[in-house]
């Protein structure tokens, strides 16, 4: 069986080669979700979903490496702030991640995958809203 950072690595692997559709569809399925997050975003998503897919690629492969990876996770947490994002978007983020990529890969992509994307996100996405908003923790 494999773990989890082996599971979402390899359905990774596979949506890379589609970054811009994941890039598009990753938008198309938060502001579904989440219509008020629509908002924060520039009209033009093309640059966006470039910017998502690259981060998500550094963040997969700095898994195994919390020395550069949390500080990198709670930096970005920190800026978004700033963009006007809110504690509780950071939820609608995952399910549109899972969403995404269930689209993407298709029967490719099992509900052990789903798990496995949502408690990676889940525990990643703590450590980034507990460093942007301290009073939440």
């Amino acid at each position: 069986m494999l773990d989890d950072v082996s599971r979402i690595r390899k359905n990774w692997a596979v949506a890379i080669g589609a970054r811009d559709i994941v890039g598009g569809l990753f938008y198309q399925n938060l502001f579904r979700i989440a219509p008020d997050t629509r908002s924060l975003f520039p009209d033009s998503l093309d640059e966006q979903g470039r910017k998502l897919v690259q981060t998500l690629s550094w963040i997969l492969d700095h898994l195994e490496d919390p020395d550069q990876l949390l500080p990198a996770a709670q930096g970005l947490a920190r800026r978004h702030v700033g963009y006007g994002v809110s504690a509780d978007q950071y939820d609608a983020v995952g399910k549109a991640l899972v969403a995404t990529l269930s689209e993407a890969l298709g029967d490719a992509f099992s509900d052990e995958d789903a798990a496995a994307w949502a408690r990676i996100y889940g525990g990643l996405s703590k450590v980034m809203t507990d460093a942007a908003y301290p009073e939440n923790a």
